[in-house]
């Protein structure tokens, strides 16, 4: 069912969430996973540092759902969070992409925006939206 699933990652403790849930996915469809990490970053320096930061913490992921027997690839990209999201999904052919979502009120949504709300807008693929357990 599933080919191929991306689960940007925030490196916050959304991430379990979304880990267990891409996990079992693949497991189950057969598919492989692409964890993502968006740099959002102003300077080189801070880039540079943050996308070794991200690729050893990706790597890290990755072997936790690699040991299900699932196929699992990292990117780490530079860029805008919800533009770089989709661009990834289209470039991977993307058929599903699983990400958290944190339940923010109306009145935050409305002044700060929701990546996730953009990733659903301009994605061609489903986006499964993951709720922490603590959150």
């Amino acid at each position: 069912m599933y080919e191929q699933i991306l689960a940007p990652l925030k490196w916050d403790p959304s991430d379990e969430a979304v880990i267990e849930h891409v996990g079992s996915l693949a497991r189950l469809s057969g598919g492989g996973v692409t964890l993502l990490h968006v740099v959002h970053s102003h300077s080189r320096d801070e880039s540079a540092y943050l996308e070794e930061k991200a690729r050893n913490h990706l790597a890290g992921e990755a072997a936790r759902i690699a040991a299900r027997g699932v196929k699992v690839n990292i990117r780490v990209v530079v860029g805008e969070p919800a533009e770089s999201i989709t661009a990834v999904a289209r470039e991977i052919g993307a058929d599903l992409i699983v990400m958290a979502s944190h339940g923010h009120s109306e009145v935050r949504h409305v002044f700060v925006g929701s990546v996730t709300e953009d990733v659903i807008r301009g994605s061609d693929a489903p986006v499964l939206l993951v709720r922490p357990a603590a959150d």
